[in-house]
């Protein structure tokens, strides 16, 4: 977990290890000094997290990256509503091949709404979100004023 390095940091809690090449590949690709940690269950994650929060580090990754459905007593759900709350500056992206509308109720708040990557995804469109959010916050507004 660095902290107050100028490279990113991204989190990816997956279950399904042949996706660390591709996703490795595609952060490389935005970047070539990413680190990538990886966790297998959400309670291994939820650990990591709070051993962060604890050691007083407030953004320890700049995305993370967790299936909706892993192994275990806790999911995906129960790690975004934890990031939610404790880490709410940091982009977490869900992803699963059941449809976003199938995992949330049809009128929940707009909000409320994760950021959602549904499995099988194209490398480009995974790609294009990554840069998105890892993308350096836009000062112009802030620099104009």
């Amino acid at each position: 977990m660095p902290q107050g390095s100028n490279h990113k940091s991204v989190y990816v809690v997956e279950d399904d290890l042949e996706l660390s090449t591709v996703l490795d590949r595609v952060l490389k690709s935005i970047d070539h000094r990413v680190t990538l940690d990886w966790s297998t269950t959400a309670e291994e994650a939820i650990q990591t997290l709070n051993r962060a929060w604890k050691n007083g580090v407030k953004r320890p990754y700049d995305l993370i990256i967790v299936d909706v459905f892993l192994d275990g007593d806790q999911n995906g759900l129960d790690l975004w509503n934890l990031c939610k709350r404790e880490y709410p500056d940091i982009p977490v992206v869900l992803t699963s091949a059941h449809k976003l509308n199938s995992l949330f109720p049809k009128d929940m708040d707009p909000d409320d709404i994760p950021i959602f990557l549904q499995k099988p995804f194209s490398i480009n469109e995974c790609k294009k979100l990554f840069k998105t959010l890892l993308a350096p916050p836009d000062n112009s507004a802030q620099a104009s004023a």
